[in-house]
């Protein structure tokens, strides 16, 4: 029953058929600009990450919600494209997170060895 459902939504015309056949690019580009956001407003923290995984976790919970309770394939890809793009997003700000501090770790790094060449040169 879910291939034929799911066939019917890729081949339909209209706002549900034109939703499913380009939902990976709305979803990443909500993500992009979800990050973008975090980024521009220096919000790159953990309580972020906490937050847009709080926000992640009840769209998910949502879209379950509404693929159990409803019929209406539109809502149900609305609800799916918040729920992705939310996840995204979290992704997005996690591993930028995760970037800064190896960035950091690797500046200290080379910080110290090039201490230690100029001590070093030194003697």
């Amino acid at each position: 029953m879910l291939t034929g459902s799911s066939q019917a939504i890729e081949g339909s015309r209209g706002p549900t058929g034109w939703l499913h056949r380009h939902r990976f690019r709305i979803v990443l580009w909500i993500a992009v600009v979800e990050g973008l956001v975090v980024w521009v407003t220096h919000g790159l923290h953990i309580a972020t990450i906490l937050v847009l995984g709080v926000i992640a976790f009840a769209c998910l919970m949502l879209y379950r919600y509404t693929t159990e309770r409803t019929q209406s394939s539109f809502l149900r890809q609305l609800v799916w494209l918040l729920a992705a793009s939310q996840l995204g997003a979290t992704i997005l700000v996690a591993a930028g997170y995760i970037l800064i501090g190896a960035l950091i770790v690797l500046l200290v790094i080379f910080a110290l060895v090039a201490l230690g060449l100029l001590l070093l040169d030194h003697r």
